[in-house]
């Protein structure tokens, strides 16, 4: 999770300082648990000015929509966990959490090659890693928002509005060496640019439909 960290912190600092303008740090920074999704967080506050609490909140889900395609593809790999984790592990899953599950369940795939079954040794290791990252970029998430939040306007004379895109870079990186998924983030990103002036989310969410769609349609034809 560290390296993503690199990226995600002035990203925190962006949603803080965003939540300062709106008078009520306290409030804008409880987001950071309460919504658990930068994109979320910061198109909530946007809108929130613009056309109020209901469309704020409806902007929020729309942007956080994608997250039930992640719970979906971490389920089978979670069947055999206590309920307890799967309920306090549904409430962390974001885009870093979920790329960092989905990395794990590979190099745990590799190295039990002939292994029928999972034992209970990798079922915990499997939750103290998806635990410890998810605390991990929790913590740090949450503190580096509380810093924007007390800075505020001094952070303006620095352009960290770059970390937003740096984020997803950071995350889609690795994939586009990977023939389907590059596929799926080619779509996506064309459906992304082309809805761009879609009102509150609802263009990420259209692009998410899209990639999903698209990485269905390679899975499909992978296996017939």
């Amino acid at each position: 999770m560290l390296p993503l960290l690199a990226a995600y912190v002035p990203f925190a600092l962006v949603i803080g300082s965003v939540a300062a303008e709106h008078g009520d740090a306290v409030a804008g920074w409880s987001g950071t648990w309460l919504i658990f999704g930068g994109s979320a967080h910061l198109a909530a506050l946007r809108t929130l000015d613009e056309a109020g609490p209901v469309a704020a909140i409806l902007t929020g889900v729309l942007v956080n929509a994608r997250l039930v395609v992640y719970s979906a593809s971490l389920a089978p790999q979670w069947a055999a966990q206590p309920r307890w984790f799967r309920l306090v592990g549904a409430a962390l899953i974001v885009d870093p959490t979920w790329a960092a599950a989905e990395q794990h369940a590979r190099q745990r795939a590799q190295k039990r090659a002939g292994q029928r079954a999972e034992t209970a040794d990798d079922l915990r290791e499997q939750r103290q890693f998806f635990l410890g990252a998810a605390l991990a970029l929790g913590i740090t998430w949450s503190v580096a928002v509380a810093a924007g939040a007390v800075l505020g306007a001094r952070l303006d004379a620095v352009d960290l509005e770059i970390a937003i895109p740096l984020c997803l870079l950071a995350l889609v990186g690795a994939g586009i060496r990977t023939a389907g998924t590059r596929s799926v983030m080619v779509v996506a990103a064309a459906i992304a640019l082309l809805t761009a002036h879609w009102p509150n989310g609802t263009g990420v969410l259209a692009a998410v439909v899209a990639g999903c769609a698209t990485g269905i349609v390679n899975d499909r034809g992978r296996t017939s």
